[in-house]
């Protein structure tokens, strides 16, 4: 029971010994104001190891995920402040944006066959490119209070961030965990000919993944943009795809496909803000 616990979830073992580690070494490491900072730093980023997860259980990548990152901060501050739409809306279509450009990746990917790095790498200048031209290069300020207060307000030591976090771990929990999809998901990444012979609908499967990728980096470019009240061209980018690489796969995911778990997302980029709280703490 235990090497299987290691086996599937090594990622909870090497979070707890690292704190363990961090907390003889470290003075006041484990008070729970540090605690809180480390969750609240790890609960957007984790979103988005949650869409990295998926898209790398295919034996793919998202490249272009910190670019959407940048266009759905600057897209969603325009809509709001600059166009002054209602909020529900500029978010709807922040977030059809963010899907249209995950559904690109995808036709590029399963219908024309492009190899994952290059289309994404690709779609990822091309969004960074649209970007800076709808923003002219400059960012949005002051945006409404309303908007703020869908990631500020207080619940507890946390903020509404942290819950919009939690809601998305545990709905993709089931997805990946709980449903054919993701059973079909697992399948398609350890054997995309076979399982397509077995009846999974693997382009619906490659397709689906990169869409979900593109509607969370939407749901990060907002929940950043709220974080600082200001939007930008440049809010993600390659350095954060990076991040969430690096922390998905600290979170045991494998990079050939057909494994990966939530439980490892969520403790991979939690790994992460430790040791770089541990770094912060020691200099």
């Amino acid at each position: 029971m235990g090497k299987k616990f290691i086996k599937d979830y090594g990622c909870v073992v090497i979070f707890f010994i690292i704190c363990v580690i961090a907390s003889i070494a470290i003075p006041r490491f484990l008070s729970f104001n540090n605690f809180m900072m480390i969750i609240k730093q790890a609960s957007i980023p984790i979103i988005v190891c949650v869409a990295m997860t998926m898209v790398l259980m295919t034996g793919g990548i998202d490249l272009s995920l910190g670019y959407m990152i940048g266009l759905a901060s600057i897209a969603c501050g325009i809509f709001i402040k600059s166009m002054e739409m209602p909020i529900a809306v500029g978010i709807l279509l922040t977030l059809l944006i963010g899907a249209a450009f995950g559904l690109l990746n995808g036709i590029c990917i399963q219908l024309l066959h492009v190899p994952a790095f290059i289309a994404t790498l690709g779609t990822g200048y091309i969004i960074y490119g649209i970007a800076q031209i709808i923003s002219n290069g400059e960012t949005v300020n002051h945006l409404p209070e309303a908007f703020l207060a869908l990631g500020k307000t207080k619940i507890g030591p946390l903020t509404t961030t942290v819950l919009v976090s939690a809601v998305v771990c545990l709905i993709f929990y089931y997805v990946l965990h709980k449903s054919t999809f993701g059973r079909n998901l697992t399948a398609f990444g350890m054997n995309e000919a076979a399982s397509r012979l077995s009846g999974v609908n693997t382009a619906f499967v490659n397709l689906a993944v990169y869409v979900i990728s593109g509607v969370l980096s939407g749901i990060v470019g907002i929940l950043l943009t709220i974080d600082v009240n200001c939007a930008q061209p440049t809010m993600g980018g390659g350095n954060y795809t990076f991040q969430v690489i690096t922390g998905t796969v600290i979170g045991g995911e494998n990079l050939y496909g057909g494994k990966g778990t939530i439980v490892g997302a969520i403790f991979g980029m939690l790994t992460l803000k430790v040791i770089a709280n541990c770094i912060k703490r020691a200099l």
